[in-house]
């Protein structure tokens, strides 16, 4: 149920207000129009003041404009009762209310256009708008329009109906109109000014100078009231003029009326005496009410200056101490660059005194390397286009020495500063920092990075040390190990023995090359070499190649969706088929029962290759997926973990996709199994260079037999695996243990290639090549190839033909040896 809001009891107390408002009016009206009529009659005197429009006028003023219809409803009753009670017939007494109303009600329109809602005779505004449009030109409107028919009923001199008429509303207007404002607004005006002994004193004596003047017939004194009024309305402001010239008026009407007063030394009759008790009236109030009101005014100026001084002086000691307490320089100089003003803290980061560095001390103590810098940051803001916006201010930082001549460095911020009135230019404000502590930081930073990347460089080189000295013995291990196995005559108990070591050298070479990645990843030193490959057979090569895990573990190994993918991308073939080898095989080792998928999704809109992997194994908590993917991170590195590795497989797999500008990530549940997914950038290509490019890879080429060929390396059992590989093949081959001794036997006779190791004692493998090149002996023109671990790491010396990693593998050897033995380079004889 919706409740709607009661308005009905603030709706009835708003109308019982209003009638007894109204009949208030009512009353007051008819009172005072007695009062004004029959009192004067009384003595025999024609009405010299008439207060009832002045009366409704205030009434009106000061209620709002909804209550007016009520408040003249009430005035009409009490006008009408009171003509009668005068003795007026109907008509004329219809007539003259209707016109005292309409008096009333056009004075109090008149203000309210100016004033608004409220009034406040305090104000000089509302004062002269009272004074003048309801103080007189309502009167001389509508008392002209009364006084005129009064005259055509009654008849009677027209010009004196007219005066006198205008003259008694002014004066009813003037005095019980102020009166009644600020009575009914006593209050504010006794919070701004109370009642003083000098107010009441100046209130007593204008009441005791006006029965001093009006109680006596032989002296005209009538100018000693006004300089009165003037002082009550000095010093008791609006309070003391409304009621100062209500004390007037009351005291000269009652004693004019006993027959007193300066008035009466006037002998043309009593019509003209009333006329100039109300001008004299009149013009006194007039006078002492707007007076009162400037004085008000006068006085709340001076207390909003002497607050505003106040407030500037509190404004100026906070940021003075704001200033002397900063612990940044606060300075201003002029526009020609002379310092004005610099705060304490001066002292304390330079050690000069404030007074010191006044005028162009300051620019002294600058390093001179570092003022142009300065100077070119402060004209920018010296000479920036006026009526522009400010310009934005630039921080420089500079060099500075102390008073006890260490250097130090500071930082500052100048700022063009401007007059508030004007918007013109007077100088430049700054903040000055010291910053010697952070550009200390800096410096150590620098040289800790320069420490971090000679650390870096020397890492580098430990691990291309340790390759080489690591892959040298596998080269041999591996090498023997594959020549045993085809061996006729070695007995199964042998055979096993041999797959093992066979076996424990490629786990040691995958962690070698595992780490030397991850290196060179780290450095920047991987180069993508993208060329078009078939998909469906690099996915059918990972998967053989891990077949016989997956076997072992009887799980099933099988790929989606590559048969939907183009024929031909282009990507690298080499660090594609890394990716999903460590995938699938980190897949394989994880998963105990189930199967692993390998997903391939491609977007041709965008050119986009997508790649999954999922396995039922135990997944990866959500806790742990974020680390799985950084450096040496393994989700069971506890002493007891059931599965081996380095922990870079994966990290190695984020930076090659991406180096690729793809992204890589993981979706799991615990328990649930896991679902490794990466995506590049491939294009499509045309089918035939795929086909090309693996039938390259299956026509291995031999070199010719009756070759000569020397081989350079300092390790024993990586000549002996050479030459068996090669002498199989009908090669004949030289051996030199080292740099020197390849140079001298190069030197000594004709071979058709030379196998270079890099890294030799004495002479290392670049040297001997240029040597061998340098000195035009009978092989200087023979293909050198570079047989070393050290070929992965980087671009190859422009001196070699040709490449062979180590380990050694049988087809990289005999493929790299007889391409650069078919080139058009024979040897020299």
């Amino acid at each position: 149920m919706v409740e709607h809001p009661t308005i009905g009891p603030k709706t009835r107390g708003d109308l019982a207000t209003t009638l007894l408002v109204a009949v208030g009016v009512a009353f007051g009206f008819a009172f005072l129009a007695y009062l004004c009529v029959e009192v004067p009659r009384a003595y025999g005197h024609v009405t010299p003041i008439w207060l009832s429009n002045g009366f409704l006028a205030a009434c009106l003023l000061s209620s709002p404009s909804r209550r007016w219809p009520a408040l003249m409803v009430g005035a009409a009753v009490g006008a009408l009762v009171a003509g009668a009670h005068a003795g007026d017939s109907p008509l004329v007494d219809v007539i003259l209310v209707s016109l005292n109303l309409a008096e009333a009600l056009l004075a109090a329109y008149a203000v309210r256009r100016v004033t608004g809602e409220s009034i406040d005779l305090g104000k000089p505004r509302d004062m002269l708008a009272f004074v003048l449009l309801g103080g007189f030109l309502a009167p001389m409107i509508v008392g002209t329009m009364a006084s005129s028919l009064l005259t055509l009923l009654r008849g009677g001199d027209l010009l004196g109906n007219v005066v006198g008429w205008v003259l008694n509303d002014i004066l009813g207007m003037l005095t019980i109109g102020p009166c009644l404002l600020v009575l009914f607004k006593a209050g504010l005006y006794l919070r701004e000014r109370p009642v003083t002994r000098d107010g009441m004193l100046s209130i007593l004596i204008c009441g005791l100078m006006t029965t001093v003047v009006f109680a006596q017939t032989k002296y005209p004194l009538l100018f000693l009231v006004p300089p009165v009024m003037l002082l009550a309305a000095w010093r008791q402001e609006v309070l003391g003029a409304a009621i100062g010239a209500v004390l007037v008026a009351a005291i000269a009407l009652v004693l004019t009326i006993a027959g007193r007063g300066p008035i009466h030394l006037i002998l043309a009759g009593t019509g003209t005496q009333s006329t100039v008790l109300q001008l004299f009236l009149a013009v006194s109030t007039f006078v002492s009410l707007p007076v009162a009101a400037f004085q008000r005014q006068r006085r709340a100026i001076l207390v909003n200056l002497v607050e505003a001084g106040a407030a500037a002086e509190r404004s100026e000691a906070r940021y003075r101490l704001l200033a002397e307490s900063a612990l940044d320089i606060i300075a201003h100089s002029t526009l020609t660059g002379q310092m004005t003003y610099i705060s304490p803290a001066a002292f304390s980061i330079m050690g000069y005194e404030p007074e010191d560095l006044l005028g162009t001390g300051y620019l002294a103590t600058l390093h001179p390397d570092d003022r142009p810098a300065i100077r070119r940051v402060v004209e920018i803001q010296r000479n920036w286009p006026r009526g522009v916006a400010a310009p934005p201010a630039e921080t420089v930082e500079y060099r500075a020495f102390r008073k006890d001549g260490g250097m130090i460095w500071l930082e500052s911020r100048p700022t063009l500063a401007c007059d508030p009135v004007t918007d013109e230019p007077t100088g430049i404000t700054d903040i000055i920092r010291d910053i010697t502590a952070r550009k200390t930081l800096e410096m150590q930073l620098r040289a800790a990075r320069a420490d971090a990347e000679a650390a870096a460089a020397v890492k580098g080189e430990f691990l291309a040390n340790m390759s080489h000295e690591l892959r040298t013995p596998l080269t041999a291990v591996i090498g023997f190990a594959n020549l045993l196995t085809d061996e006729p005559n070695l007995s199964a108990r042998g055979q096993r023995y041999v797959d093992r070591i066979a076996t424990g050298g490629r786990t040691l070479l995958a962690t070698i090359n595992d780490i030397l990645d991850f290196s060179r990843l780290e450095q920047g030193r991987i180069e993508l070499s993208s060329r078009p490959v078939a998909i469906t057979d690099l996915v059918a090569e990972v998967l053989d190649m891990l077949a016989p895990d997956a076997a072992a573990k009887d799980l099933v190994l099988r790929a989606v969706g590559d048969d939907g993918a183009p024929p031909v991308l282009y990507l690298d073939p080499e660090r594609v088929r890394q990716i999903l080898l460590n995938l699938i095989g980190n897949a394989v080792k994880f998963t105990e029962v189930g199967e692993v998928r390998l997903e391939t999704d491609y977007d041709p809109k965008i050119g986009r290759l997508r790649m999954s992997v999922t396995d039922t194994g135990p997944g990866v908590a959500q806790q742990d997926q974020a680390l799985i993917f950084t450096r040496f991170a393994q989700i069971d590195a506890a002493l007891t973990r059931e599965h081996g590795g380095t922990g870079l497989g994966l990290a190695i797999s984020r930076g090659l996709v991406e180096l690729m500008d793809g992204e890589i990530g993981v979706e799991s549940t615990l328990g649930e199994g896991a679902r490794f997914w990466f995506e590049i950038p491939a294009l499509a290509g045309p089918t035939h260079a795929a086909d090309d490019d693996q039938d390259g890879e299956d026509d291995i080429p031999l070199p010719p037999p009756g070759r000569r060929v020397l081989v350079v390396d300092d390790n024993a059992g990586n000549r002996e695996l050479v030459r068996s590989v090669l002498e199989a093949v009908g090669v004949e081959v030289a051996e030199a243990v080292d740099g020197e001794e390849g140079v001298a036997a190069a030197a000594a006779s004709v071979y058709d290639a030379i196998l270079m190791d890099l890294r030799m004692p004495r002479l290392d493998g670049v040297a001997a090549a240029q040597r061998i090149r340098a000195e035009q002996g009978p092989s200087a023109g023979a293909p050198i190839i570079a047989f070393s671990a050290d070929v992965r790491s980087g671009p190859l010396d422009p001196v070699f033909d040709g490449a062979t990693p180590k380990p050694l593998t049988v087809v990289s050897l005999l493929g790299t040896l007889a391409a650069a033995l078919s080139a058009p380079k024979p040897a020299t004889a």
